[in-house]
């Protein structure tokens, strides 16, 4: 089959437009649109439907899609192997991905386990922007450390690996600093901090809808590290888990947790089609490891592991 045809049609689903993908992909549009009408003819598969002016898959267009997506990122990484056995390289490396919340915090000390039980072994760390983290899976990686279940990426097995209730973060003298749980009630008589995007945002808005308070926050922050910094310096809250002001330093805020309680996910992620290896499993084993850590650590803030909801999967 032709691997040229495949990568056009995966990169048109992403893009709904048979001429950005040919533009992406250095084609011309008739040249594109007889290679995907081969690709039609060859699979027996009607692969698109229109909308208006976009391309839509089909319900079989969608589930053929999973499918290219595993073999294109298995083809690809072929060239780099042969590179890397031509050059002679001998020694053994691991890729490691996650956002900018769980690196200081969960990869970061995982790492460092790692090294010191592995200290020959390369090690390549990529950080992604949250908005980024659909688009950065798909490139090839050994681990990833999520907060979504990354049901949006059928190259994935994601394994849970701890969950953490939603607290507001706030400095240590606020107001609400010595309440037990907080609601959207509470936290709307104070100025709050939150991000201008992502499933935090989108489950803080559902929560005060639900109370049918509106969302207002006075200062939006495009990172929780950032968010955080910035409360201790105008006294705001921002709701988020415990994971950034634990990495910041504990002893400079006060975390209330959310009511209703609400949990987060964190989740290990690996490739569907690649075996897990020595390397990958030690290192998912230090990742665990950091959990407990972790978990031990929270429960010891918040001061009750029970009423937190804190659990760890070992």
């Amino acid at each position: 089959m032709n691997i040229q045809a495949i990568r056009l049609f995966l990169h048109v689903v992403q893009r709904g437009s048979l001429a950005a993908a040919a533009q992406e992909l250095n084609m011309s549009p008739s040249a594109a649109s007889r290679l995907l009408a081969g690709l039609e003819r060859t699979t027996g598969l009607k692969l698109f439907s229109r909308d208006g002016h976009s391309l839509r898959p089909t319900a079989e267009g969608a589930q053929y899609f999973d499918e290219c997506y595993r073999v294109l990122i298995a083809v690809d990484e072929l060239p780099r192997a042969a590179r890397r056995l031509a050059s002679g390289a001998v020694h053994s490396r691991i890729r490691l991905t996650c956002g900018s919340r769980h690196a200081n915090s969960v990869m970061i000390p995982a790492i460092g386990r790692f090294a010191k039980r592995n200290p020959d072994v390369e090690v390549e760390f990529h950080l992604v922007q949250v908005h980024d983290i659909e688009r950065n899976l798909s490139e090839r990686f050994d681990v990833a450390v999520v907060t979504l279940s990354p049901s949006f990426a059928p190259f994935c097995e994601a394994s849970p690996l701890f969950d953490l209730p939603t607290v507001a973060v706030m400095p240590r003298d606020h107001p609400l600093a010595n309440r037990t749980s907080v609601g959207p009630e509470d936290l709307a008589a104070h100025p709050l901090i939150a991000t201008p995007m992502g499933q935090m945002r989108d489950d803080l808005e559902r929560l005060f809808r639900s109370k049918g308070i509106e969302l207002r926050p006075q200062y939006t922050a495009n990172g929780i590290e950032h968010g955080c910094a910035l409360l201790l310096q105008v006294g705001g809250v921002m709701v988020t888990d415990p994971l950034v002001p634990l990495a910041i330093g504990p002893d400079r805020f006060a975390m209330v947790p959310l009511k209703p309680l609400r949990m987060m996910q964190t989740s290990i992620c690996t490739p569907v089609l690649k075996p897990e290896s020595r390397l990958t499993a030690e290192f998912k084993a230090c990742l665990r490891e950091e959990a407990q850590s972790i978990q031990q650590r929270v429960a010891l803030l918040l001061g009750d592991n029970d009423a937190a909801g804190l659990a760890a999967t070992r």
